[in-house]
């Protein structure tokens, strides 16, 4: 089977959306398919404005990507990127064209709800050239490539629900697969009989619940003084961060712009209790890996919350809410049986979210698809007689 994966991103092992697609690209090879992936990189400068490729990204993969995505089997999208490209294959005929898959990392008109939330509650001021063009366009172009492709594959049932509720695709053409982990983030922890060391993980944007995290820190260090918190892979320098948050508590905040996989997985380890109180996520790597660890996780019921059980393998908390944010972290942070008990169940669902799985299911649904499907496939004879790896 041959495959064309298109991401959006540049290539990037310690990026969400990128590390998705660096995975599944070598999972599918691992199982024998001819798999091609092209990254940001690959089809358009990354030293354009954003602003001026949020406009021409579409453009950008029709024109480089056609070529090769005409003779392959499954032509793979992520997000708003693909329609030009959809058209143009979809032009050639259903007998003559390739299967036609997007994959989403989240809604984008869940990330703006999000953002709207916090203008409304006074937190942010959107810009202008946002409001009126770049929302509608991004939200235009993610609708089309939906409206145009074959399956639309989501990480959650929130995404799923949504297209399906909103009318943008039947239940049948719409898939929930969730992501992976890596085995080497899977390992076992010993529980301290005070968890002193919160981690928050991620790039510092809106919907991340950054709004809302400093006023929460603030409340459980008036109750816990041994309280620390550590703000990694923020992609924002140490001042910017550390404005946001009352000057008395900065010698108790650590903040860490850009950090490596394997310094990653030595501050998973090194912290006691994880920090994810997003508005919204398409899934939430963040919180997976941390999971795997051991190390138990107060999280808001987003992303990920297909496989999150309130008081098992996770502690959810309401969005928006610095009080109860601040309860939670004190709550675990006294309670060792409760931190153990959420830890040792969240590495069970970690080890059972792998990357395998993950290619493993991606291919089967495209096996499955291509066989009930007329289109034009290179292999069609070897899925007949059951010969694809």
């Amino acid at each position: 089977m041959k495959i064309t994966l298109v991401s959006g991103h540049k290539s990037n092992w310690n990026a969400g959306a990128s590390k998705v697609y660096l995975h599944l690209h070598h999972e599918l090879q691992n199982l024998g398919c001819q798999a091609q992936l092209f990254n940001a990189e690959d089809y358009i400068s990354t030293k354009l404005p954003s602003i001026v490729s949020v406009l021409i990204y579409a453009f950008a993969v029709e024109k480089r990507i056609f070529p090769v995505a005409k003779n392959a089997d499954v032509v793979e999208v992520a997000g708003n990127i693909g329609w030009r490209l959809f058209q143009r294959l979809k032009k050639l005929g259903d007998d003559k064209r390739p299967l036609l898959a997007m994959r989403l990392h989240g809604l984008e008109f869940l990330d703006e709800q999000a953002r709207i939330t916090q203008e409304i509650a006074q937190h942010m001021k959107l810009p202008l050239k946002y409001k009126l063009a770049t929302r509608h366009w991004i939200n235009w172009q993610e609708f089309k490539t939906i409206e145009l492709a074959d399956v639309v594959i989501c990480h959650s049932s929130r995404d799923a629900d949504a297209i399906i509720t909103a009318g943008l695709k039947p239940e049948s053409q719409v898939k929930v697969y969730p992501l992976g982990i890596a085995p080497k983030y899977i390992s076992s922890r010993s529980y301290k009989i005070q968890g002193h060391k919160l981690l928050w993980w991620g790039s510092w944007i809106e919907r991340k619940g950054i709004h809302y995290l400093p006023h929460a820190f603030a409340l459980a260090a008036r109750e816990n003084p041994n309280l620390t918190l550590t703000i990694g892979a923020t992609k924002q320098p140490p001042e910017v961060i550390l404005a946001d948050f009352p000057a008395e508590l900065h010698s108790r905040i650590t903040v860490l712009p850009f950090v490596s996989q394997e310094e990653h997985q030595a501050i998973l380890h090194s912290h006691d209790i994880f920090l994810f109180p997003s508005l919204s996520e398409g899934f939430g790597l963040a919180l997976l890996e941390a999971m795997a660890t051991g190390m138990p996780c107060i999280t808001t019921l987003t992303g990920m919350y297909d496989w999150l059980e309130h008081g098992e393998n996770a502690y959810i908390v309401p969005m928006n809410s610095s009080t109860l944010l601040a309860k939670a972290i004190n709550k675990l942070s006294g309670d060792r049986k409760l931190r153990e008990k959420l830890g040792t169940n969240a590495i069970a669902t970690a080890k059972y979210l792998s990357w395998e799985r993950f290619g493993q299911q991606t291919q089967s649904l495209y096996e499955q698809l291509l066989q009930k499907s007329p289109l034009r496939t290179q292999t069609d004879q070897q899925f007949l007689l059951g010969i694809t790896r």
